[in-house]
């Protein structure tokens, strides 16, 4: 792991980067909350087996990297979600274009002039926000269980979404940390297979001993929520496109991806069936080889900048 200061947008991101700096470039772009030891390895290890590098780093306010400049007088996150629930207005720290230009000045710090790019669920948001507003630095983009905004698809169940908005707070016990967010990665991906929740408990036991920031989780969710509908920028991405969503998420539910389609006539869509909000490892080979076509049919008719 390495840090490299991003001066320009007032924080130091925390990054990996695997396979040869020669190869074309990846980023990797995660989920609200999660870190870049959320990424399976077996998918950084089929991308890079396939002749890529592959970046992956933890978004800003999340993980070892820092939280950027905060506005004096931003909405606080309970307010800001009461506003959001009554489509009032109200100011976030940072909005997803912000997180997007992060991802973009890490790529300049790196050198790295065109990438592909993968996101999952914020991660796709960011990505579908890079793609649309720098068409000139983005290869292609595959957005995996994402959305277009909350205000796009079905909303999840209350008792889903009361379970989602719960955080410990950061003096709670390791093991009661733990057991909340195995409960609640349960709940998302639909997991029972008894070798999955040992990944998932040695991930999150990574995760928690990295770094816990439960503010900044609350922040990264109301940059979400400040863009409830952006179908408009969306719809501008010409860049080509691959969407992945499961058959049975029940935090973006499928039609979020219908949505994706209808808005990108020229994308592809890929329904996993029997997958939840989660990359679990029995979904993972299907993931990569469809990341993998993706990029290779891509190679074989636009091997340079345009």
């Amino acid at each position: 792991m390495a840090r490299i200061e991003l001066p320009q947008r007032g924080l130091h991101l925390e990054y990996e980067s695997h396979g040869s700096e020669k190869r074309p470039a990846i980023i990797l772009i995660m989920g609200l909350g999660l870190q870049l030891v959320s990424w399976p390895p077996a998918l950084i290890d089929a991308l890079v087996d396939a002749g890529y590098r592959v970046i992956v780093f933890d978004n800003r306010d999340i993980g070892l990297s820092g939280t950027g400049r905060l506005p004096e007088h931003y909405t606080r996150p309970q307010r800001a979600l009461l506003a959001h629930l009554l489509h009032q207005e109200f100011t976030p720290a940072y909005r997803i274009a912000d997180m997007a230009a992060d991802t973009l000045a890490l790529a300049d710090a790196l050198r790295i002039d065109w990438f592909d790019i993968v996101g999952v669920s914020l991660g796709g948001m960011i990505g579908q926000t890079l793609a649309a507003r720098w068409p000139e630095r983005v290869r292609s983009l595959v957005s995996i269980m994402s959305s277009a905004g909350p205000r796009t698809a079905p909303w999840p169940s209350p008792a889903l979404l009361w379970r989602f908005l719960q955080r410990p707070p950061k003096e709670a016990a390791p093991d009661a940390k733990l057991e909340h967010f195995m409960a609640l990665m349960r709940a998302l991906g639909n997991l029972t297979d008894r070798d999955e929740l040992d990944a998932l408990r040695e991930r999150l036991a990574l995760s928690l001993q990295r770094s816990y920031n439960p503010a900044g989780v609350a922040r990264q969710l109301m940059a979400v929520l400040a863009d409830p509908d952006r179908s408009d920028e969306v719809a501008r991405i010409r860049c080509p496109t691959l969407i992945i969503h499961a058959a049975d998420d029940p935090l973006v539910p499928l039609p979020a991806a219908h949505h994706l389609a209808r808005l990108l006539p020229h994308a592809r869509l890929k329904v996993i069936q029997r997958m939840g909000h989660y990359l679990p490892a029995s979904a993972v080979p299907e993931i990569a080889r469809l990341t993998i076509e993706h990029l290779q049919a891509i190679d074989g008719t636009r091997r340079t900048k345009p």
